[in-house]
């Protein structure tokens, strides 16, 4: 999929070492990322947890798998180089907005690392491209989850159409302080929202 600002595309080979190098070294996404999942965590948990994240990256590349929707796919600039800058994906969550593989919702998420590229667009292309597609694969709604501190992601999933569904006060523990687990949600009605 592309639009002339981003590629999405299946995982390759060379994507596996930029997502440990973004693992392991350019690590500041991080901070905004499902901070919860990095925080506290010794070496040799961190360690533990790129070894079982790139057995899943490497069983992906190159191949698509047989049902639509795709959930997983990486983000490429589309211009002569593809640079890689990042990934999203989607992932169900049940009626209390909590992730479950049986659940009947999905949720989408993204991650743009180098901050070199941030602020030019490409998030906001590369989810309007994929929910586009999810909307074509027969998805009735389509949800996005973050927390109150993350103010950037709220701030994009607005500018797309997305109005808050659920909060749960106090969820997450990031730095520190308490802040709100929010999930948003997207009607296919409300595309002409999107920008």
């Amino acid at each position: 999929m592309r639009d002339g600002k981003v590629l999405l595309r299946p995982m390759k080979c060379c994507d596996v070492y930029d997502r440990v190098y973004w693992e392991s070294e350019d690590t500041e996404w991080k901070l905004w990322d499902g901070p919860w999942d990095y925080e506290g965590k010794t070496q040799e948990e961190l360690g533990k947890q790129l070894a079982e994240k790139k057995a899943v990256w490497l069983s992906r590349i190159e191949r698509l798998p047989e049902q639509d929707p795709v959930l997983s796919l990486e983000i490429c600039v589309d211009d002569m180089e593809q640079t890689h800058i990042g990934w999203l994906g989607a992932y169900y969550i049940d009626d209390a907005c909590c992730i479950t593989e049986a659940g009947e919702r999905l949720a989408v998420g993204i991650t743009i690392v180098p901050q070199t590229v941030r602020r030019k667009g490409y998030a906001q292309a590369a989810l309007t491209l994929y929910i586009r597609y999810l909307f074509a694969c027969g998805v009735p709604e389509v949800y996005t989850q973050t927390w109150s501190g993350n103010v950037r992601m709220i701030r994009l999933a607005e500018k797309l159409g997305f109005s808050e569904y659920m909060r749960k006060k106090d969820l997450r523990l990031v730095r520190g302080q308490r802040y709100d687990g929010l999930t948003f949600r997207l009607l296919p009605e409300q595309m002409d929202r999107m920008i």
